[in-house]
């Protein structure tokens, strides 16, 4: 197979430049007894490199049905520690594919479609009791959203998410003109550190829950964007003891784990 044209209802932009490819895989730190997960691998632009590393496995899944015949005419796949499949990630699950592997070997990476890159994120977010680091190139702007503080412009529900499941840092930017078709966005590669254990042992659902409705009405003090989350609770929010006057405070000026003693301060512990 010769001809592999991205196509728009996949939202492909492959990457054409070897070396950010290159330095893309480095951003996963792979060590010998590493199984990688790579989302969307389109033409092999990362997949050849994860296979040059030390891992023991790497296994790919592409929505789109050419990719994996395009990848076996390559003869750098044709190693029996690589296997590419059709399908959904956001299906499927690292932990089930690599069932013989333990957490601490278990790693994601992609060149993510933009049109997707939420859904993705919490997707991988969700695995971070089964998946030790997610390295993810996005669009620039999603990547400060992730790593934003508190009273910046992009912080918001995404850097609350962030912190929760996980360390994260921007490792590098790229320029449009690395892709084939080229985006009218730059992009960034972000690395993610899952966290085993969530901090302070917050219940993830319920703890995103109270950020969505926090962050729902960004002009409103918390008294007022909380008012309704609360109710169920049976808890008037303006007489919850949390070291932040709520009829003052918006959430995009504390810090998540302030939002988290304040979540406690509602539901209780």
């Amino acid at each position: 197979m010769t001809k592999f044209a991205p196509k728009r209802q996949f939202s492909q932009n492959f990457l054409t430049d070897v070396s950010i490819a290159r330095n893309i895989a480095a951003q996963l730190s792979i060590a010998e007894h590493d199984c990688i997960f790579e989302v969307g691998p389109g033409k092999g632009a990362l997949t050849k490199h994860l296979l040059d590393s030390l891992a023991r496995r790497v296994y790919a899944m592409d929505l789109d049905p050419r990719a994996p015949e395009y990848l076996a005419s390559e003869s750098w796949s044709r190693t029996m520690r690589f296997e590419c499949a059709v399908g959904d990630a956001l299906r499927s699950q690292a932990k089930r594919v690599f069932e013989d592997s333990s957490r601490e070997y278990r790693k994601i990476i992609g060149n993510i479609p933009y049109s997707i890159t939420s859904e993705l994120l919490f997707w991988a977010f969700a695995q971070h009791e089964d998946v030790e680091r997610v390295v993810f190139m996005m669009q620039r702007e999603v990547a400060k959203r992730c790593v934003a503080s508190p009273g910046a412009k992009d912080y918001g529900i995404l850097s609350v998410a962030t912190w929760l499941y996980s360390e994260a840092k921007i490792c590098f930017h790229v320029q449009p003109g690395s892709f084939f078709p080229r985006p009218e966005v730059t992009s960034s590669v972000v690395s993610f550190v899952l966290r085993e254990q969530l901090p302070m042992g917050l219940p993830a659902d319920r703890f995103m829950e109270f950020v969505r409705a926090a962050f729902s009405q960004r002009r409103k003090v918390m008294s007022n964007s909380l008012a309704s989350w609360a109710h169920k609770y049976s808890q008037d929010v303006r007489a919850v003891r949390s070291g932040v006057d709520l009829t003052h405070a918006r959430a995009e000026e504390l810090r998540p784990e302030e939002l988290a003693h304040l979540y406690f301060g509602i539901v209780g512990n």
